[in-house]
């Protein structure tokens, strides 16, 4: 009977498999995209930012550093871009958590309660996040945003 039911498993693992290896990722096309819709709401804000692209997972797929931007912005910008990612929501939103009744929300485990982190979206799902730095929170965000629009919009 034990082995009839390991058999029975066993028969099963590529059904089971194939049903969960649907996922909506993030190409490299699609980050690069985001880069240069950045890059553009930047020069129309007239700043100088650095731009990074993240994974749903948070990890970098691309960055881009304008010129004049300052150095502190490179990990700055990743880090927002990681914890919009991770968390699912704009960092914005965690700023203004922070700045109100919650400020214990940013000791949260790579929480960054500042505006320019923004999730990304495709068919409804979080597939990654833009992160910018290098301006005012306000400008950030809104390039930010502006970005995530680039491919399938941002997530709330």
């Amino acid at each position: 009977m034990r082995a009839l039911l390991a058999l029975l498993s066993l028969s099963l693992l590529p059904v089971l498999a194939q049903a969960s290896a649907q996922q909506t990722v993030m190409t490299q096309t699609d980050s690069d995209r985001l880069i240069a819709a950045g890059k553009a709401a930047a020069q129309a804000q007239q700043a100088h930012v650095c731009i990074a692209v993240v994974d749903q997972s948070g990890l970098l797929l691309a960055f881009g550093r304008m010129d004049d931007a300052a150095p502190g912005c490179v990990d700055a910008s990743i880090l927002k871009a990681r914890a919009a990612a991770l968390y699912r929501t704009s960092t914005a939103r965690f700023m203004d958590r922070a700045n109100a009744q919650e400020p214990a929300i940013a000791t949260l485990p790579g929480m960054v309660p500042l505006g320019g982190g923004t999730p990304v979206q495709i068919a409804g799902k979080v597939v990654g996040a833009v992160g910018v730095s290098g301006a005012t929170g306000a400008i950030e965000t809104k390039i930010s945003e502006q970005a995530a629009a680039g491919i399938g919009g941002p997530a709330s």
